[in-house]
């Protein structure tokens, strides 16, 4: 029987520390370097065995920043309302409480957007933006730009309840005229905030929010495709 080429009892022993809960989703790897130290090989045995883990999917190699164990991905089951089209009673909830940390806040601020703008009806080009990142297990897996009228300029929210969490609380009825679901090829700014190889597959969900059916916030979330999958049902 031939021997077992080293760089696979190598990829082999990690992918059984990784199964086994002993390298968690989104633990950083060994450099190359270090793992030629701790099997005193060579550093090209070392590369062989990182490729063979990403090959078999269960390890990622984020630009500038090393290589990690790659969190599964999940499904999120929503329920929907077919009359209010709102999420059910405490599916928001439960959906929300998969992601730890809440919504944070990327960025926020005014900015020429002449499509957003006219999405919402606005004269002239200029929208309030808000950006957004959800983590699962600590890792970025969906980025959200809400596009908004100015004058919700002074809009504050808690990363427990969202954004839309507080245009609810502050007494406004919204609820989504529409939803469009595409893929999209990650690029460098999916990279910047989701860790997301460039060229990798971004799942794009697109809504547009009304208030006595008119627009008042169009939300465009990019979602990491290896990570995130949506089920929606409408009974």
């Amino acid at each position: 029987m031939p021997k077992e080429a080293r760089y696979r009892a190598i990829a082999r022993e990690l992918a059984q520390r990784i199964e086994s809960g002993d390298l968690p989703p989104g633990s950083r790897l060994p450099t190359e370097e270090a793992l030629a130290d701790q099997y005193a090989v060579h550093r090209l045995t070392a590369r062989q065995a990182m490729v063979e883990l990403r090959t078999t999917g269960l390890v990622e190699t984020r630009h500038g920043s090393g290589s990690y164990v790659r969190a599964v991905q999940r499904r999120f089951e929503v329920a929907i309302d077919p009359e209010t089209r709102l999420h059910r009673p405490g599916v928001a909830d439960a959906v929300a409480a998969r992601f730890t940390g809440g919504e944070e806040l990327r960025a926020a601020g005014l900015r020429e957007d002449p499509a957003g703008a006219r999405a919402l009806g606005l004269v002239g080009d200029e929208v309030w933006e808000v950006a957004t990142l959800l983590r699962m297990d600590a890792v970025p897996c969906v980025a959200s730009r809400y596009v908004l009228p100015p004058r919700l300029a002074d809009l504050a929210f808690e990363p427990g309840e969202g954004l839309l969490g507080a245009l609810r609380r502050l007494g406004h009825d919204v609820r989504y005229r529409s939803h469009t679901v595409s893929a999209d090829l990650a690029g460098l700014e999916d990279r910047d905030a989701l860790q997301a190889e460039p060229g990798s597959a971004v799942l794009v969900r697109e809504g547009l929010l009304v208030e006595d059916e008119q627009p008042l916030c169009r939300v465009v979330r990019r979602c990491r495709g290896d990570l995130v999958a949506f089920t929606t049902h409408y009974a």
